[in-house]
């Protein structure tokens, strides 16, 4: 059974094509729990049903996470027109995560899952106030074309991405393949030996270099991937 598309409107203007799929059975007792997925830069043609987060949706489920999948402003049957900078897409993350928590009962914690050009716009938001627990998965964050890709707003992005990192109350995981074709691995490695990205942060941030797989996570990538969640999320 294919699962019920919402068009959801929001205040910031625009209506989102969404799908929120729920777990099959949930045995988890101390709340409601809820993935939110991004999807890759729709310039590009990134869209919800992309194959590296669908490779996920199973995983969360299998985790009792209810999994809210959306096609940003622009993108299929969604409304608006998708921005250069990025900042419109997370103003739209920000309400339609408070549109979900306002439709499913006692979220008691979140995890904003940004794939490729939808990490940067999942950097954007901030942990949200207890009692919700708010992680953050960063994957294939693209370090080397940050700054063309949100119209040269580069520095804007890292200091989101620092205080993401640096906030008390976060939990992050930042995912990446040594094939990336699109930031070098010497580029991450940099970034994750820069003492503001790992001083007193390493009981909230995981950094996992992943063998092999490039910027799409081809074939047995989905597999690799699946497993590095699954750890986390454990």
């Amino acid at each position: 059974m294919q699962p019920d598309v919402e068009i959801i409107d929001l205040p910031t203007g625009v209506s989102l094509e969404a799908i929120l799929l729920k777990p099959p059975a949930s045995t988890h007792s101390e709340g409601t729990k809820l993935a939110v997925c991004l999807h890759p830069w729709s310039w590009l043609g990134g869209r919800m049903e992309d194959p590296v987060l669908d490779s996920l949706v199973d995983p969360l489920l299998s985790k009792d996470y209810h999994v809210l999948r959306y096609n940003s402003r622009g993108v299929g049957r969604s409304t608006g027109r998708a921005s250069f900078t990025g900042f419109d897409e997370g103003k739209d993350l920000e309400a339609i995560i408070h549109w979900t928590l306002d439709h499913l009962a006692n979220v008691s914690s979140i995890v904003i899952i940004g794939y490729s050009h939808g990490s940067l716009i999942a950097s954007l938001q901030p942990p949200l106030p207890a009692p919700v627990q708010t992680s953050h998965v960063l994957l294939s964050y693209p370090l080397g074309p940050r700054s063309w890709l949100t119209l040269f707003r580069s520095s804007t992005y890292a200091q989101k991405l620092k205080d993401l990192v640096k906030s008390p109350t976060s939990l992050v995981l930042v995912g990446f393949g040594d094939q990336d074709e699109f930031t070098s691995i010497s580029s991450y490695r940099t970034w994750a030996a820069e003492p503001e990205t790992h001083s007193g942060t390493s009981d909230r941030l995981k950094i996992v270099q992943v063998g092999n797989p490039a910027h799409f996570w081809r074939g047995r990538a989905h597999g690799q991937l699946e497993h590095v969640l699954l750890e986390w999320l454990q």
